[in-house]
Formats: C-alpha cells, structure tokens, sequence
C-alpha cells in the first residue's frame, strides 16, 4: 500500500490531511488498475459522498500543482503523474528501452503488427519490471480509462490477468486493448466508452497488462 509520504511531490505534508488522503487513493489505485480512479471512486475511499466536495478537492489540488486534470468526466485525473510521467523526473536513472512493435485497437480488433517501429527510452519505473513493450492505440473504445486515439500503452508481457486489469490482447490474429473481466465462467473484453460492445474473450489470448499510457502534447 502506497503511504502519503511516497507520493513524488516533496511538500505533500503542507496539504489538509483530507488532500493527502485523495493523492494516496488515486495513487493506489492507478499502480492496480492502470487507469484513474471515477469521483465517486475517490469519494469512496476517502469519505465523501457528495462528487461536488470531490470535484472542489481536485480543482485545489490541480491549482497547487500536485495533479493534471484528465479530458474525461467520469475518470478526471491524467494518470501519467501517477504513473511516472517522464517531464516530472529528473535526468539521468535507471532507464529502460521499450520496442513500439506496431498499433492496437481500442475500437475494433484490427491486425497486430510484430515488427518494431520505434524504441522509447523510459525511466525503469515507468516502464514496470519485466518484459515490456509498447503499442500504439488505434480508436476510441477506451477514452474514459484515460486512453485516447493515437496514444501509446506501455504493455508488462504476461500470459494471465486479474479481472479489471486493462490488457492487450490477441483474438482470431487480431490485437486490441480493453477491461480484462471474468464473469460467470466466461472471460469478457470491455471497453470503456458506451458506444461500444463488450467483446467475447474466452478464445483471447493475453499478452500482457497495460502499465503505462503516452501522449504527444
């Protein structure tokens, strides 16, 4: 569990206990799900029923300087200071190179490409530990997990997941991103945009776990 003191901005003990706390929950819950946390989720775990309170947290928070304000409603924090964005570190580390080894669907499943387009030089803890690659994002079907056209996914190469995780992975030859999720017996692909369709994954093949996303400015 991640503890207020961990938190990257050094001056976090200046802030009402209430503040810290949220940081401390979207943290957590970011470093297990990959994505923000909704208002309400934060609410939850901090106390508060009321989203406005929430919202009012977060608006002084992004004005101190101490998190981004994401483009969605319902997943409000840019998740890439939580997740080691590189502009907030310093130079130099241990750093990693990621192969970009071509384009995934969050939309429809389109055809992987396994030929490495690029290589991103990453700082370790960005990029997780293990095996990873990176994959750019093609479609819509994931903006309220933060996951955006055109973005990249930095992937930690794994065969399995736990339900809830964001995965990349292999259907009938094809690649996509979405929500890992076990129900009944049955493993289902979720997106996290309503215009489209849960998709049947008990034939998918997982290649790992989204831990990262990047975006151009």
């Amino acid at each position: 569990m991640t503890t207020y003191d961990d938190l990257d901005h050094p001056d976090t003990s200046t802030l009402p206990p209430r503040q810290r706390r949220i940081l401390a929950a979207i943290r957590d819950w970011v470093v297990e799900h990959g994505y923000s946390p909704s208002t309400r989720e934060i609410g939850d775990a901090v106390g508060l029923r009321s989203s406005s309170s929430v919202s009012k947290h977060l608006a002084n928070l992004e004005w101190k300087g101490f998190l981004r304000r994401g483009t969605t409603v319902s997943r409000p924090i840019d998740v890439r200071m939580f997740l080691g964005d590189s502009s907030t570190r310093e130079p130099g580390g241990d750093r990693v190179s990621v192969p970009v080894v071509g384009d995934i669907a969050a939309g429809t499943p389109i055809t992987a490409e396994e030929h490495v387009a690029d290589v991103l030089t990453l700082p370790r803890e960005f990029a997780a530990r293990g095996t990873v690659f990176a994959l750019r994002v093609r479609g819509d079907s994931m903006i309220d997990a933060g996951i955006n056209h055109d973005d990249v996914v930095v992937v930690r190469q794994q065969p399995e997941a736990h339900s809830g995780q964001i995965v990349a992975a292999m259907l009938d030859e094809e690649a996509t991103v979405k929500v890992y999720r076990r129900r009944g017996g049955h493993v289902l692909l979720e997106p996290r945009n309503p215009l489209h369709e849960v998709i049947d994954g008990d034939d998918a093949v997982i290649l790992g776990i989204v831990v990262s996303v990047l975006r151009s400015v």
